[in-house]
């Protein structure tokens, strides 16, 4: 479940190179949908990017057969779209809903931490700091079954609120090619 990132954004087009595409390779004998829609939030609907995550959550997830899991990679548009979230503790009590939603179904729940965007037109510091707040609150809240440290596997060490050149597609936000490669790998 997640946004343009999932979805394939920085990746070239019918390539099969977005992580998702790489992780059901990865996986033999099991099925990856995948579940990402450009713009959407974690929080809120919008007309021009469809029902936020607690919305579609029943009709896209919790309607698939067979499902046995669901990784929850979702809250940076949450940080940089109008408007625009700035209290951790809503992005938070969301995953925590969701997960709870999931382990009601019977799913495991895998929860992704929010990739670092610096050298996105909307980036602010302040937005970062909600970032690392939200992704530490995800690594040690034990919110969900397990976590996927996307910002530890896509970030620049020496300049942690941004991805590491080499997996950024160049618009600061969207890892490329490699980056969906990194992403794959950590979940």
């Amino acid at each position: 479940l997640g946004d343009s990132i999932a979805e394939g954004t920085g990746t070239p087009d019918d390539a099969d190179l977005r992580w998702p595409d790489q992780l059901a390779r990865g996986l033999p004998g099991a099925a990856v949908a995948n579940l990402g829609i450009s713009g959407n939030r974690l929080l809120l609907d919008s007309d021009r990017n469809g029902p936020g995550a607690q919305a579609r959550f029943d009709r896209d997830v919790l309607s698939l057969p067979g499902l046995r899991t669901v990784l929850v990679h979702l809250g940076v548009n949450d940080l940089h779209q109008v408007p625009v979230e700035r209290d951790p503790s809503r992005m938070v009590a969301a995953y925590r809903q969701l997960a709870l939603r999931a382990r009601s179904a019977g799913l495991r729940v895998v929860g992704a931490t929010i990739t670092p965007f610096e050298g996105w037109t909307r980036w602010t510091p302040e937005q970062d700091a909600v970032r690392r707040q939200v992704n530490e609150t995800v690594r040690t809240g034990r919110i969900f079954d397990a976590v996927a440290d996307l910002d530890a596997a896509l970030r620049d060490p020496d300049r942690p609120s941004r991805l590491l050149p080499a997996y950024d597609s160049g618009d600061g936000l969207h890892p490329g090619p490699a980056g969906h490669t990194a992403i794959a790998a950590a979940v």
